[in-house]
């Protein structure tokens, strides 16, 4: 195998970094999302929360 410069390595090493941290930000923003749901659901059990609050 060919030597990987350090320059390489390091911007590999930066794209992880950046997809493990946006990936779990929006596990974050996900799993808020969905409790909010659930506790207004509790809350106010006549009323749909869904997506589509038109229908």
């Amino acid at each position: 195998m060919k030597p990987v410069s350090r320059r390489t390595l390091d911007r590999i090493y930066s794209a992880l970094l950046l997809a493990v941290v946006l990936l779990s930000w929006g596990y974050v923003i996900y799993a808020s999302t969905v409790a909010a749901r659930r506790q207004l659901s509790k809350e106010y059990p006549d009323k749909i929360f869904g997506m589509n609050e038109n229908l």
